[in-house]
C-alpha cells in the first residue's frame, strides 16, 4: 500500500505537469504493488487525452544525515508555533526564515522546554524582523550557547508576513548529501530506465527532507540522469509537499532555477 508521502508527491507532480504542459495526467497504475519480484516504478501516469502519452514515475527520499527526518519534522512543528505567535505582528511586505540547529531541536522534546523556547523566539523575531529589509540580510541570537539565525527571505505573496524555517546544516553536508543521492540514484534509476525503453517518458521525484538539494549537486550525476525526462525536488513536512522545484525538463537542465519552475504548495498545506 502506498505511503502518504508517495501519494502526495505524485499528486504534486501531476499539478506541476498541468502547469508545464497544460495536460491533465492521472495515475493509471502502481506497478511496484502489482509485481514485487522485479524492480518496478511507483506510478504510471497517463494523459487524459492521449492513452499513449505515459510517464513512469519513481519517488525516493534523500537525507543528509541520520535522524534528519525526525529533526526536520520537529523543527517544522516548532517554527509553526513561532509563526502562529508572530502572526499579524511582522511586516507584511516580506517573509522570514529561521535556521535552528539540531542540538536545540533535540533538546526540546519536553513540552516545558519547548514552551520556553517558543516564547523567547516569538519575542525576538517580532523585535528583529523589522530590521531586516534587504533580501538575504540576517541577524542572530544565542540560545543555550547555540546560534539561531533569522533571514529575510524576500517578497512572496503566499509567504509574506510569515516566518518559515530552513535546517541548520551538518558539517560536510554537501558531501554527505551527494553520497546519499548517488546511492539513491544507483538503486532507483534502473526502474524508470526500463520503461523508457518501451516508449514511456520518465520522472524522478526526490523528496528532500533537508531542503538543500541543489541543482549543482544533481548535475554531478548528469550523465546517469540523462534519460530521465523530469527531475523534481520536493521539500516536505509530515508527508506533505511544501515546495516543488523542477531541475530537469526533457533535455534542459536548469543551472539557475527559473521562477516558472518553482512551485509552492504552502497555502494548500496550511489552510
Amino acid at each position: 500500500m502506498k505511503k502518504l508521502n508517495e501519494k502526495n508527491a505524485c499528486a504534486a507532480f501531476i499539478t506541476i505537469l498541468k502547469s508545464l504542459t497544460d495536460i491533465v495526467y492521472v495515475v493509471s497504475e502502481s506497478p511496484d504493488e502489482v509485481n514485487r519480484h522485479t524492480p518496478e516504478v511507483d506510478f504510471v501516469l497517463v494523459s487524459s487525452s492521449n492513452e499513449n502519452d505515459k510517464i513512469a514515475v519513481e519517488h525516493t527520499i534523500v537525507e543528509s544525515f541520520d535522524g534528519q527526518i525526525k529533526y526536520v519534522k520537529r523543527s517544522y512543528d516548532i517554527v509553526d508555533l513561532i509563526n502562529a505567535g508572530c502572526r499579524k505582528r511582522l511586516p507584511g511586505d516580506r517573509f522570514y526564515i529561521l535556521a535552528v540547529p539540531p542540538a536545540i531541536v533535540d533538546s526540546l522534546e519536553e513540552k516545558s522546554n519547548r514552551k520556553l523556547f517558543v516564547r523567547y523566539l516569538i519575542s525576538w523575531v517580532v523585535e528583529t524582523a523589522p530590521k531586516l529589509q534587504l533580501v538575504d540580510s540576517s541577524l542572530q541570537t544565542e540560545y543555550e550557547r547555540h546560534k539561531i539565525t533569522l533571514t529575510c527571505g524576500g517578497d512572496g505573496a503566499q509567504m509574506n508576513g510569515n516566518v518559515g524555517r530552513i535546517p541548520q546544516q551538518p558539517e560536510k553536508q554537501k558531501a554527505l548529501q551527494s553520497e546519499r543521492l548517488g546511492r539513491a540514484i544507483k538503486d532507483k534509476l534502473p526502474k524508470p530506465t526500463k520503461y523508457k525503453e518501451h516508449g514511456f517518458k520518465t520522472a524522478l521525484l526526490l523528496e528532500d527532507v533537508a531542503g538543500t538539494l541543489s541543482g549543482s549537486i544533481l548535475r554531478d550525476y548528469e550523465n546517469s540522469l540523462e534519460k530521465v525526462d523530469y527531475i523534481a525536488v520536493f521539500i516536505s513536512n509530515e508527508d506533505r509537499m511544501i515546495i516543488g522545484n523542477v531541475w530537469k525538463e526533457g533535455p534542459v537542465w536548469y543551472s539557475f532555477l527559473p521562477y516558472s519552475r518553482r512551485f509552492s504548495f504552502y497555502e494548500a498545506t496550511h489552510a
